[in-house]
């Protein structure tokens, strides 16, 4: 009679921590049902000189339209990744719109790609790269020479012409 009785103590023990835990479960699942935000949009100058800041306009969005945003990483694509957030900037709403500028010191070409961060943690996806040129550029240095010569003596190009008998 004992052994019954501690027998259907532990069963009934065992089913209402099992119940318990499935009951947690499913509150925990649904009051906690996050979407990941969506890949930021990113538009701005498709080429460019380079040592020149360029400025790119990168909205963000999430599925979940009360979450907070709270980190935008834009990754220019020359080893230089931006933190919108770390620094500071944010948090932002679903639709809002923050502004990177940024420089390449080198001429080629670059894809620009971000992602967003919402207040849960999660991660958007990469989005789809926008692909920049900066060409590359060659100055002489005769063509360097004459541009400050002119611009330091504007009547320079005048003497010139008229010791050359024009």
């Amino acid at each position: 009679m004992k052994k019954i009785l501690i027998l259907s103590l532990c069963t009934l023990f065992f089913l209402t921590n099992l119940t318990f835990a499935e009951n947690t479960k499913t509150f925990s699942q649904s009051s906690y049902d996050n979407n990941p935000p969506n890949p930021p949009g990113i538009i701005g100058p498709t080429s460019g000189a380079t040592k020149q800041g360029h400025i790119y306009s990168v909205t963000v969005s999430d599925p979940d339209e009360e979450d907070l945003l709270i980190n935008i990483e834009v990754n220019f694509g020359d080893g230089i990744t931006t933190c919108g957030g770390c620094d500071g900037l944010g948090p932002w709403h679903s639709g809002d719109v923050q502004q990177f500028t940024h420089s390449w010191t080198r001429s080629g070409t670059y894809q620009i790609k971000g992602r967003v961060q919402d207040e849960h943690g999660v991660w958007s996806a990469w989005s789809d790269p926008l692909p920049v040129t900066m060409p590359y550029t060659y100055t002489s240095p005769f063509q360097q020479f004459f541009e400050v010569l002119f611009q330091q003596f504007p009547y320079a190009f005048q003497l010139f012409q008229h010791m050359m008998g024009y």
